[in-house]
């Protein structure tokens, strides 16, 4: 019975049955703001606009996915036993460095966007994490004045 629910558990937070929890939630908001801010500073200081805001654009888009990816991997990984879940941490850390480095190396060779701005884009999950208590914060005092 208890393998039946690890697989109904591993099922549901595949990328097929999309969940993300709480602090998921927070990490995506402060990507919003980190973009929305980074395209002002891009719209207001920068000769490339465009070209530019693509690579920017996209840096964000990857860290949008890693945010995602990470947060059904840590849900997953919490359905093994301690040495499964540190080989299921490592596996999934790993294909998200190999994504990253997959996403800049393509930026750099198709020259879609400014590789530079893809990597100020891709810092949005560094940002989004410092900021995420604020985020709780903030949140978690909104829910409160609504009585939730």
């Amino acid at each position: 019975m208890e393998d039946n629910l690890q697989e109904k558990i591993q099922k549901r937070n595949r990328f097929g049955g999309l969940h993300i929890n709480q602090t998921g939630i927070e990490l995506v908001i402060g990507n919003v703001f980190y973009y929305i801010l980074g395209q002002i500073l891009i719209l207001i200081f920068v000769d490339k606009k465009l070209y530019v805001s693509i690579g920017f654009f996209l840096g964000v888009v990857l860290s949008l996915i890693m945010i995602i990816h990470m947060a059904i991997s840590i849900e997953q990984a919490m359905c093994f036993n301690e040495k499964e879940a540190y080989k299921h941490v490592k596996k999934t850390t790993a294909m998200r460095m190999l994504l990253c480095m997959t996403v800049l190396v393509v930026v750099g060779i198709t020259n879609v966007g400014n590789i530079i701005a893809t990597l100020f884009g891709v810092m949005a999950l560094k940002v989004s994490a410092y900021i995420q208590p604020l985020t709780h914060k903030v949140l978690d005092r909104k829910s409160t004045e609504k009585g939730r």
